[in-house]
Parts: structure tokens; C-alpha cells; sequence
């Protein structure tokens, strides 16, 4: 018996090959998918951890799309305590502050959520799903560029003052660098007991202990009974439409699917196929600055679905683009010959600096980023998930055509995708070609907007609106749009984005 064909997009070699394993011994796209993620717990250790967040979309040949809520959510906290965390200056972008430490961080989601989507989609038995995570544990992998870059730019300011940590991200002394073989101390036995055991033996088990014993005795919020009480959530995506698609996004609590979709809503809105170069980069410009603005209004009010479905009402869209006129996380995009398609994207902030002895696990800083507590730090109640950027994606018209789409940075997620779905779907630019397109991302600083951009983006009306910010090069900045795309006859493709090192697989 054959087994559909698989696809995958992602930003490591060493994640792709673990899905490669599983789709070479016949697991379907959802098997797959996590395979891959966690592998990337190893291989992409700093945009993701079994200690941080994920959201996964899934689309399956004849059923309806569904979103599996992985995001980190608060702990109980009875009294705030007072130097809990430390405060983390970093050259990114053009510049950032982040709070760090034991008192930064929350409930941790990912694991839950890939265990849900496995126990409601996969086929393989949780074991074989687990191998090739484990063998890369056992064995080492070899550092990527994303890696060794954020090592560089934030080993010394996060992931130094913890001895654990020192121990993981700086082996011999000096950072990992990139092609350096590496490993977790620990993990390997780490995820050996969750292949035996499950997710349990992580959120009430020993891993839960070791948590609550690191981080309540340095100050620290996160207990055992607050991973105890996690919940991986299944919720029902926004559905827009845009040029003959439907596409799935992340509904609220999350708010980056919301405003993937508005984006794309206003875009449509003024869609003319003869715009100008300098036209479109204008537009994609003032959308992302309307964006900005209702993304502060949104997150700071009482966000839910009925506020989702109203800023995605185009002619509402229109009024108000006529009125304004993570922290690390990874994504990667699995698709099968038969139509499944599973979108993935994971995040462990910018991290606390904290590994988890005996473990091997780093973990999150989601209580102590400004972005994810836009009421102030504190204020949400226990198990309440944090507002997200991240949105994975699936898209799929009449003609059978289906595409998993994401990417990572921050807020610069939604910006990413709705240009790479304008490329793809408006344009009609090849896939390639679409994930290649240079990028721009509005911000916000010093009292004025500023276009960010890389080379290639065309800017002669822009300069008469905004200040200008550009780039030398393309930029792991602008996140990294990996597709995964199934055609009408069943061909299946995947493009990953080289701002990161980028690796795909064809079954």
C-alpha cells in the first residue's frame, strides 16, 4: 500500500530530517508535523522549548479546520514579589528590552498541544512518533545559523548568569556556534520519559517538580499545581475569504490571526492589479501602520470573537484604512499528496534564561514581555492564556489546491504572512518567488512611524510619508514564510525561507 507524499518546510536540516523518518516509515502529515516540532525543541532550542508555546492548525481532506491552543498561560500568583526578574538589554532590530529570569516565566503550553493533536489526528504509535527526537538528543545536532546568531546577540544578557544554562548554550566556554555539534545535558532522558509516560510526567510528574523546585526557590511564580491544571485547548479558526480561498487563522484569544485577516481585508479591499511597484509598497505600508494602531486599541480592550469578526468586515476595514491611510518563535508547514495540511508555530519568547536542572529544558519569559501583557504585567487570571502574534495558516480553494503557511518574528508574523499571501495570491507570483519578495514592517519609534525594509522594496513614496530604515541584506528581522503547498492533481511542494538556514523534504 502507498502512503500519500509528504512535504515539509522548516527552518533546521536537523527538523526536517525527523519528519523525513516518520514520513519514510509511513506517519501521516499530522505525525509528521510533530516529529518535527520536536525535534525543533533540540535543533531550534532557542525559538522554541517543550518549556514555551505553540498554536497548530490543521486542515483534513474533508473536515472542517481546527486550531489546537497551546499558548503559555499565567500561573497563580497570590503576591508579586519584588526582583523576580532582571531586565535584558539586546541589539535586535534596532533595539529591545526584555525582562528575563525565574520570575518571568509562565505555564508552558507546547507539549500539551502536540500530544492533542496526535491523540485527536495522528496515526503512528506516540513512541516511534517521539524516536528521532530522542536519537538527536543521544547523538547532538549540529548549531544552525539562527542559533548561533541569537546566541550571539543575546547569550551573554539572557542565557549566561544561570549556570544550567551556561552549561547548555556555552559547552566549552565560549557560545555554540554555528555547525558546532550539540546537545541538552539531560534531555535525552528528558524525552525518553515523555515517549513512556506522555505529557503527564511533564505537568505532574518529576519535570513538574524540578520546575516548581528551580523556580520557586529562586523567586520565582510557576508551581507544580499550575502545570498540573494546564489544558491544551481545540478551538474553531477565523474563516476569511480572499481571491477564490478560504483561509484559517488563529481566533482570539490569540491576535495575530485576526490581524493576518484584517490586513488581508484591507489589502482586498484596494486590490487593483495596476498598481504601481511604488502603489503597493505605499499600501502594504499604511496597512501595517493602521494595523499598529488597531492592534494596541484591540489588545488593550476586552478582545474576543465578536471584536475578531468586526475588524474583519471589509467595508469597517476600509473606513478605518481611509482613517489612518515574539520575541523568537519558529514556524514550519507540513502538506500530504491526500490534502492534509498542518501548520505549526512555536515560540519560547525570548527566553527567560532559565534551564531546568536535570532536564535539559529552557524555558519561557511570557509573564515579563510588555507585547504578551498589554493591560500590565499580573493582571490576568490563573490559566489564562497570553495575547499572541502567532498565527498559523491554512489555505484551500475549489480547485484542490491547499496551503499551510506561517511564520515566525514576533510582531512582525502577521506582516510577513499578509505579504506573502499578497505575492502568492494577488500577484500570483510562484511559490518561490513569494517567499523570496523583500519584505518591509512598519514600527513605531521615537514619536513616529519608520519603514523598516530590505533591499529591493520599492520606496519613492514612502519617503514622503515615513522615516526610513533600511536593511543591508535580506533579514532573519522579517521573519521566515515556509509554505507547504498541495496542487489540484495532488503534487506537493514546500519552500522554506532562507532569512533563517531553511531545509525542506519531498516524499
Amino acid at each position: 500500500m502507498s502512503h500519500p507524499k509528504i512535504a515539509i518546510a522548516a527552518d533546521s536540516p536537523e527538523t526536517v530530517r525527523a519528519g523525513q523518518v516518520i514520513a519514510e516509515n509511513g506517519g501521516n502529515a499530522v505525525d509528521v508535523a510533530v516529529a518535527c516540532a520536536l525535534a525543533a525543541s533540540l535543533s531550534e532550542v532557542l525559538m522554541c522549548s517543550l518549556g514555551g508555546s505553540a498554536f497548530i492548525s490543521i486542515k483534513l481532506p474533508g473536515q472542517e479546520p481546527v486550531i489546537i491552543d497551546g499558548a503559555d498561560a499565567m500561573p497563580e500568583i497570590s503576591e508579586v514579589k519584588d526582583h523576580a526578574w532582571r531586565e535584558a538589554e539586546l541589539p535586535y532590530g534596532d533595539g529591545i528590552k526584555v525582562n528575563v529570569g525565574h520570575g518571568s516565566i509562565a505555564i508552558p503550553g507546547m507539549l500539551k498541544a502536540l500530544e492533542a493533536t496526535w491523540q485527536r489526528f495522528g496515526k503512528m504509535p506516540w513512541k516511534e512518533v517521539m524516536a528521532p527526537a530522542i536519537q538527536m538528543a543521544g547523538e547532538g545536532v549540529a548549531a544552525n545559523i539562527t542559533l548561533a546568531s541569537w546566541l550571539e546577540l543575546a547569550g551573554k544578557a539572557i542565557f549566561y548568569l544561570q549556570p544550567e544554562s551556561r552549561k547548555s548554550f556555552f559547552p566549552t566556554g565560549r557560545a555554540i556556534r554555528e555547525n558546532d555539534i550539540f546537545t541538552l545535558p539531560d534531555y535525552q532522558q528528558t524525552l525518553e520519559a515523555i515517549a513512556a509516560e506522555g505529557s503527564r510526567v511533564f505537568y505532574e510528574g518529576y519535570i513538574a517538580e524540578a520546575f516548581e523546585q528551580e523556580i520557586q526557590s529562586h523567586g520565582g511564580y510557576l508551581k507544580r499545581t499550575d502545570m498540573a491544571g494546564y489544558r491544551a485547548i481545540p478551538r474553531e479558526p477565523i474563516i476569511i475569504s480572499s481571491q477564490n480561498y478560504k483561509l484559517a487563522l488563529n481566533p482570539p484569544p490569540s491576535i495575530g490571526g485576526a490581524m493576518v485577516g484584517s490586513m488581508i481585508g484591507m489589502i482586498d479591499s484596494r486590490w487593483n492589479s495596476s498598481l504601481s511597484p511604488e502603489s503597493r509598497s505605499l499600501l502594504f505600508a499604511k496597512v501595517q501602520e493602521s494595523m499598529l494602531n488597531l492592534r494596541h486599541e484591540e489588545a488593550a480592550g476586552d478582545w474576543c470573537n465578536e471584536r475578531a469578526f468586526q475588524i474583519l468586515e471589509k467595508e469597517w476595514l476600509k473606513k478605518y484604512l481611509d482613517k489612518r491611510m515574539s520575541p523568537h518563535t519558529l514556524h514550519m508547514s507540513i502538506i500530504s499528496s491526500d490534502g492534509a495540511a498542518v501548520s505549526i508555530t512555536m515560540s519560547n519568547g525570548y527566553g527567560s534564561g532559565i534551564t531546568i536542572p536535570g532536564t535539559g529544558i529552557t524555558c519561557n519569559n511570557s509573564l515579563g514581555e510588555p507585547e504578551l501583557n498589554p493591560h500590565g504585567f499580573f493582571t490576568l487570571k490563573p490559566q489564562q492564556r497570553f495575547v499572541s502574534n502567532m498565527s498559523p495558516a491554512v489555505a484551500w480553494n475549489e480547485e484542490g489546491r491547499v496551503i499551510a503557511l506561517g511564520s515566525p518574528g514576533a510582531s512582525r508574523i502577521a506582516t510577513t504572512i499578509t505579504q506573502g499571501w499578497v505575492n502568492l495570491a494577488h500577484n500570483e507570483l510562484d511559490p518561490r518567488s513569494s517567499v523570496n519578495a523583500p519584505r518591509l514592517h512598519v514600527d513605531y519609534q521615537d514619536d513616529g512611524y519608520v519603514v523598516q525594509y530590505e533591499p529591493g522594496v520599492n520606496t519613492s513614496s514612502l519617503k514622503q510619508h515615513y522615516k526610513l530604515r533600511p536593511f543591508a541584506d535580506r533579514d532573519m528581522y522579517f521573519g521566515a514564510f515556509n509554505i507547504a503547498i498541495r496542487d489540484g492533481d495532488g503534487r506537493v511542494e514546500a519552500i522554506a525561507d532562507s532569512r533563517r538556514h531553511g531545509a525542506t523534504y519531498h516524499s
